[in-house]
């Protein structure tokens, strides 16, 4: 086993931003937290059972517990995270100074850093903190000194203008993506930080380095540094001040570490020679060795008895101070132009998004054109007829379906980032939805007509005027609007990307069945039929057809008719302009609404 010298990299820290930084430590403790969620079934589960702590300012502690002990939940609701429900029952108080807060004020003095670094991929280092600067302070000076702080105290100068990157683009490494969480959070000066297992999935010695970066802002900045980690090595281990051990909801240990072998020796449970003592602790809090659910009451008991009396006494010699912060608050215009400007620039970085989009719309205007070349030379028939309108639907579903599935797969990746920043209150949710809408809506204005350019004179579609040519695009470009609204507010109600593209897939299969081209609107049934008015394939089907073949003379008749059309080209388009911008203030209410359930 690699040991490392503690001591030596303690001391050895940037401590520059301790003229930013220090600040009086803040005391979290939480009294009578009982918390259970309700199964499907009706049945209800425990999970905190009664816990009372202390978690002091300016040191480290650490929350352990095998797999399902409770020790993220109790996280989740020291950082305001977990909401009353029907299902949800949570009773108890969290305070801070022994002032109880509520989540808008968890997040004036505190941050959570969540497991999985939630980061934008397309933005560096000192970028992402810069946008979280822009938002939380006034004047440049202050902006870009807190920026440079953080990225001293984080030791991230090396690669503070590399790409983040992620599953596709490449960028940092694993240690520095977690440093940059990290520092995302510190650029607001929070006195308190909650983390979710900030050594997951990090190699012993960087894992070693993040817990210690946290222990030199707890003793050196007076910051309260609470996490949960699942089971740390030996050298881990002697950098915390304090733990608390959980089984089953309950508390067994809370306390100071150096204490932790001799109270555990003391009520019978002694950890042998030259073992790891945490990994001796995890031993005995496995809930599925026969053993331990034995000892399981021996060791409630003596936390009952020795210890819990020792932590109310803590709770209540804490000074109760009044948490008094300086709050700046943004406009919502500036909001907005922070997160359009950060849009822009990721997508202008993701070259090979870029290229998809416009590669794939110039590949379908000349596929589309290239199938049906030359169809639209009106010779009057029947089939002319049928071939035109068979491409139109093509289009239709085309546009359709190009938009919807790209604002799908898009918000999967970005809704993390949003309940990230959103949760710790940069910005509303009204400023992020409009932000977004902004630099989706140039595509759907753009592409559709490239690809219908392309297409239009290669298939000899109506060119009675040039009116009919531009309502030709005006209705792709609202085909393509709905289609981005429909994706964007089924991204907003699912939040597993599988459940929210098979939920495409099914809304989808009614629009197209009632769209007017498979089967003639006349003929369906009434019980069935009004499904037809709420697809907006139907109204983009119509306005094509209608623009398409209301100039043009056919020998076996009216194809509009044929077609069992009677709402009319102009009604068609108000009926599209108005669907997609009803699915999309849809779209934010269920963005709105959602949020604290996604989060």
């Amino acid at each position: 086993m690699q040991v490392y010298d503690i001591s030596h990299a303690v001391n050895d820290t940037v401590v520059s931003a301790k003229s930013v930084y220090h600040q009086k430590a803040i005391d979290l403790s939480f009294r009578n937290i009982n918390y259970n969620i309700q199964s499907n079934k009706g049945e209800r589960r425990e999970i905190l059972k009664d816990l009372d702590g202390f978690i002091p300012g300016g040191e480290v502690t650490a929350i352990l517990g095998s797999s399902g002990a409770g020790k993220t939940s109790l996280l989740n609701i020291l950082a305001c995270r977990i909401a009353q429900t029907h299902h949800v029952r949570l009773t108890g108080k969290v305070m801070a100074n022994l002032n109880e807060y509520s989540p808008e004020t968890f997040s004036s003095f505190a941050a959570y850093v969540m497991q999985n670094d939630v980061l934008f991929e397309t933005l560096t280092p000192r970028e992402a903190f810069q946008f979280v600067a822009n938002l939380k302070f006034v004047s440049e000076d202050e902006k870009n000194h807190h920026v440079d702080e953080v990225i001293k105290t984080m030791k991230l100068e090396r690669c503070q203008n590399t790409m983040i990157g992620g599953l596709t683009l490449k960028g940092i490494s694993g240690g520095e993506r977690k440093r940059t969480s990290i520092g995302f959070e510190l650029v607001t000066n929070p006195s308190c930080i909650l983390l979710d297992e900030p050594t997951s999935g990090l190699d012993s010695f960087t894992a070693f380095q993040i817990i210690n970066e946290l222990r030199n802002l707890a003793h050196r900045l007076q910051k309260t540094i609470a996490f949960t980690i699942h089971q740390p090595s030996s050298d881990i281990f002697m950098l915390f001040d304090r733990v608390m051990l959980l089984v089953q909801g309950r508390f067994i240990y809370q306390g100071s570490r150096s204490q932790l072998i001799d109270y555990f020796k003391m009520i019978g449970f002694e950890c042998p020679q030259r073992t790891n003592p945490m990994d001796y602790m995890m031993s005995i809090m496995h809930t599925e060795k026969e053993q331990n659910i034995k000892n399981f009451e021996i060791l409630f008991d003596s936390y009952e008895k020795f210890q819990k009396p020792e932590v109310l006494e803590c709770i209540q010699k804490s000074s109760r101070v009044d948490l008094t912060y300086k709050k700046v608050e943004t406009s919502t215009n500036y909001q907005i132009m922070l997160i359009t400007k950060r849009a822009i620039k990721g997508l202008l970085r993701e070259k090979a998004t870029l290229r998809q989009r416009f590669g794939s719309t110039i590949f379908m205007g000349l596929l589309v054109g290239g199938a049906f070349y030359g169809l639209g030379d009106n010779n009057g028939s029947y089939s002319d007829y049928s071939g035109v309108a068979g491409c139109l639907f093509l289009l239709t579903m085309n546009l359709t379906m190009t938009f919807l599935f790209s604002v799908v797969l898009q918000f999967a990746t970005e809704r993390d980032v949003f309940l990230r920043e959103e949760n710790s209150k940069l910005y509303t949710t009204f400023s992020y939805f409009i932000g977004k809408s902004f630099v989706e809506i140039p595509f759907c204005l753009i592409t559709p007509v490239i690809q219908e350019l392309i297409l239009y004179w290669m298939i000899g579609l109506n060119t009675h005027s040039v009116g009919v040519v531009f309502i030709h695009l005006l209705v792709a470009i609202l085909t393509s609007l709905n289609g981005n609204s429909i994706g964007l507010i089924t991204g907003c109600v699912f939040s597993d990307i599988k459940a929210a593209t098979s939920m495409v897939s099914i809304l989808l299969l009614p629009f197209i069945i009632f769209s007017g081209y498979l089967a003639n609107s006349k003929y369906f049934y009434v019980w069935i039929s009004w499904i037809q008015y709420i697809s907006p394939m139907k109204y983009s089907f119509e306005a094509f057809a209608t623009n398409e073949f209301e100039t043009r003379q056919y020998v076996f008749g009216d194809p509009i008719e044929t077609l069992g059309f009677d709402i009319g080209l102009w009604e068609s388009i108000g009926i599209l302009i108005a669907l997609a911008i009803f699915i999309r203030i849809m779209a934010f209410i269920f963005l709105y609404k959602l949020r604290s359930r996604l989060q």
